[in-house]
């Protein structure tokens, strides 16, 4: 007998290990996943640091009537320079205040871990200055994920990578798009499928 329980112990360490998990895996959001509610405008508070270049901003998003505060915009716009060039480019206002509803549910600091890439792949949404990697520190990676996908009304690219510590957001043309990318921190295809894997593009 006691051999017997050894032998499917085996069996199922053996099985186990063989058991992997998808390097990529991601799909358009369903309709019932969007927000059918309105989001209300968020305080406009934003306090960002960007952990490339041991920058931090706080800046409030919007003046006495209700515009953006082009100052506050241009604050933003260089943190969010792509480290690799130090070139900057002028961010969607829309993302920003997508961070400050994020601000304002955590109040907590936001860790910018990449912003704009001035970059070859012009597909993707961190070229187009729309694109954000984020983490708070405190906060888990699924809860912030979490939060950010009750927000999308329409028109956002969420991401989640688990290995890599952060979560992805963006401001896109409709359908929404949801992905988990299990690379390890640094890999150059990190928010795109690998090429052996077959799934639609999020631009990541």
């Amino acid at each position: 007998m006691r051999m017997a329980a050894a032998a499917v112990h085996a069996h199922k360490r053996r099985h186990h290990r063989h058991v992997r998990v998808p390097v990529f895996s991601g799909r358009l959001a369903s309709a019932s996943e969007l927000r059918d509610a309105p989001l209300d405008r968020p305080s406009g508070h934003l306090e960002m640091y960007a952990v490339n270049f041991q920058e931090r901003v706080d800046v409030e998003l919007y003046r006495k009537d209700g515009s953006f505060d082009p100052d506050a915009l241009d604050e933003l716009n260089h943190l969010f320079r792509c480290r690799r060039t130090d070139t900057e480019k002028s961010i969607n206002p829309r993302l920003f205040v997508t961070l400050s509803r994020i601000y304002d549910h955590f109040g907590k600091r936001i860790e910018l871990v990449s912003g704009f890439r001035n970059q070859e792949r012009t597909s993707s949404f961190h070229f187009h200055g729309s694109a954000s990697d984020i983490r708070i520190p405190g906060v888990s990676d699924k809860a912030l994920h979490a939060y950010v996908e009750s927000l999308d009304t329409g028109g956002m690219g969420i991401g989640i990578y688990p290995r890599a510590g952060f979560i992805h957001v963006d401001i896109r043309p409709e359908p929404s798009y949801r992905w988990t990318d299990n690379s390890p921190p640094g890999t150059s295809d990190m928010g795109h499928p690998h090429k052996h894997r077959k799934h639609v593009r999020p631009n990541a």
